[in-house]
């Protein structure tokens, strides 16, 4: 088996590793401090053709496949996991309507997230519907030659900021033949009559990155808001996810990364008892862990991103990959954290954050219990 990444593979990181460090990184320490979305930062981004990474050549995208889009996260991930989020959530939607847009739909839509003009963002959790998406109380309803939204959503990404649009809404359209909700996408356009937005959430990470609420009240969208198949929805939502769920591997990968550097500089400049810290045997298996379980995720992401880079069915390899890439991820923070000491409860120290951005690896994507679940059937349970 060949594991070795091509030229063009390397350059990307290459590029990615020099903006991450030049320009990511001090954006990341001003959203820390004014919690305010990047546009300036997210402008540079995608005048590198970042921001349509995944999206055909013809609609003025990349054109890279999964692999290579996972090569470059891991070098924003590393640095913001804020930034990185932004990211994956307009890439993750963009691709949504790479694979079910109409012609007209990607004509429209892909040149503008290609370019970055516009942001994408995918609204599917409600207050009563996180794991259980079938609980989803949003409803679609025929009007004529249009639909009729009313409902509301919460912790949605990306929907509030200056620049977002095409959003895709998830809605209950009927009911199938067994009584489970039939479920479709919608596109929201902004500035659609009886759609508002909702609160704003302060966070305990993701500085900078809008979540908000958002609201609809008789939203009246035309029948050519209608993406993919009718009552198909929450089957295309979560075969995008594929994609959603190796990314929060790589997420983890990259918060793992930035943990083993803080942990190791710290650990080396720190005495104790007249020693540095990382000539203790318990500090030593702490950073031994990081750097094994790092390379073991690493490794498993460019796989499975492989799998879907190849169109591989790749749905239950996803869900490993998300369920060890964000618990090693988790381990690591708290590790880093404990070989800081009281220094780790301060925020002028970048562990604080890392700390911080781990706990919620777990819950976003699909927590780790719904990961198992997902598992465990394909194991046959």
């Amino acid at each position: 088996m060949d594991f070795a990444l091509s030229d063009e593979q390397r350059e990307l990181v290459n590029s990615v590793r020099g903006f991450a460090l030049g320009e990511i990184a001090p954006a990341q320490e001003q959203m820390d401090v004014d919690h305010q979305f990047p546009y300036a930062l997210w402008s540079k981004w995608s005048e590198l053709g970042m921001a349509g990474i995944m999206i055909p050549e013809e609609y003025g995208g990349s054109g890279l496949d999964s692999l290579s889009y996972v090569l470059a996260m891991e070098e924003v991930a590393s640095v913001s996991q804020a930034f990185a989020l932004i990211w994956q959530v307009h890439v993750l939607v963009a691709n949504m309507y790479s694979q079910l847009g109409t012609d007209a739909q990607k004509r429209e839509w892909l040149p503008k997230f290609a370019s970055g003009s516009k942001l994408a963002a995918i609204a599917l959790t409600e207050p009563g519907a996180g794991s259980d998406a079938g609980g989803m109380r949003t409803k679609g309803v025929r009007d004529g030659n249009g639909w009729i939204i009313n409902g509301s959503k919460i912790f949605i990404s990306n929907a509030g900021t200056d620049i977002s649009d095409g959003m895709v809404v998830m809605a209950v359209t009927g009911e199938k033949p067994d009584g489970r909700k039939s479920i479709s996408s919608f596109i929201m356009p902004q500035g659609t009559s009886g759609y508002e937005l909702g609160q704003s959430f302060s966070k305990m990470a993701w500085h900078g990155m809008d979540n908000r609420e958002l609201l609809f009240n008789d939203a009246r969208i035309s029948n050519d808001c209608l993406l993919g198949v009718e009552g198909e929805g929450l089957k295309q939502a979560l075969t995008g996810l594929n994609l959603g769920r190796i990314v929060f591997g790589v997420l983890g990968c990259g918060l793992m990364r930035a943990c083993l550097d803080e942990a190791l500089s710290y650990a080396k400049a720190r005495t104790q008892f007249g020693n540095p810290l990382s000539s203790f045997q318990l500090t030593q298996a702490k950073l031994a862990n990081m750097a094994a379980h790092l390379e073991m995720a690493r490794r498993f992401c460019h796989y499975v991103a492989w799998m879907h880079a190849n169109d591989m069915p790749c749905h239950t390899e996803a869900a490993m990959l998300k369920l060890v890439g964000t618990r090693f991820a988790v381990q690591a923070a708290t590790d880093a954290y404990q070989i800081h000491g009281g220094y780790g409860f301060m925020k002028e120290f970048k562990v604080n954050r890392l700390y911080r951005e781990a706990q919620i690896l777990e819950i976003g994507e699909g927590t780790s219990e719904v990961q198992q679940i997902l598992i465990a059937r394909a194991l046959g349970c």
